[in-house]
């Protein structure tokens, strides 16, 4: 029944890695963010879809290549990805000297598993055919999914289902929330402030002298 409870696997892992650097950081500020302190990139850009994939906890399968490159250190299969927060809760407030700190673990899916081994297959010295590539996911498959359960049993299942929803972390809010909160909340202003500009331009809407 451990196989299926997806929280303790992640807790051990952060646990067992928590003196061991992350494999990569991303700091969240007010108007960007920044991966590994490296460039600035806004909320709205093509490449805050890294944020999505963090979000849902999977392994970004569009940035794999990229992380095969520079050499991305994985745990276990999975990604330890740290969040440092330097947005404050409100819009009036400066941003936090000290940032909210958060790991998280992003593990693989289908997807991932087969974008790596095609990966795999682009370094092999020898191609590989398709046949190659199926056996290895099989192998890989044998190796991390849980085991069969070859007499089926209807307790049993609910039981393992229940265990899988009820140790499933949660997905947490967007990323991308505060920043989108904090627009709102200057649009909002920004609405109130041409209300008023269009009352006083308006003689109609103005309070009149009493006579």
């Amino acid at each position: 029944m451990a196989v299926y409870n997806t929280s303790r696997f992640i807790d051990q892992l952060l646990k067992t890695h928590e003196s061991s650097p992350a494999s990569f950081t991303v700091q969240l500020y007010r108007e960007h963010w920044t991966l590994n302190s490296g460039s600035k990139f806004l909320y709205n850009n093509q490449i805050a879809s890294l944020l999505d994939d963090i979000r849902t906890r999977h392994i970004p399968v569009d940035f794999l290549q990229l992380f095969d490159t520079a050499k991305v250190k994985f745990y276990e299969g999975c990604l330890i990805v740290e969040l440092l927060d330097y947005r404050p809760s409100k819009t009036t407030d400066a941003e936090l000297e000290q940032p909210e700190r958060t790991r998280i673990v992003l593990t693989p899916n289908d997807e991932s598993r087969w974008t790596d081994i095609c990966l795999m297959g682009e370094k092999s010295a020898v191609p590989w055919t398709d046949a190659d590539a199926l056996e290895l996911e099989a192998k890989l498959l044998m190796t991390t999914a849980p085991p069969l359960c070859l007499e089926p049993d209807v307790h049993l299942t609910r039981i393992v289902n229940a265990t899988h929803r009820a140790t499933t972390p949660p997905a947490p809010p967007s990323l991308k929330r505060k920043a989108s909160v904090m627009n709102q909340e200057a649009d909002e202003v920004e609405k109130a402030r041409r209300i008023k500009i269009s009352q006083f331009m308006n003689p109609r809407l103005r309070p009149t002298a009493p006579r």
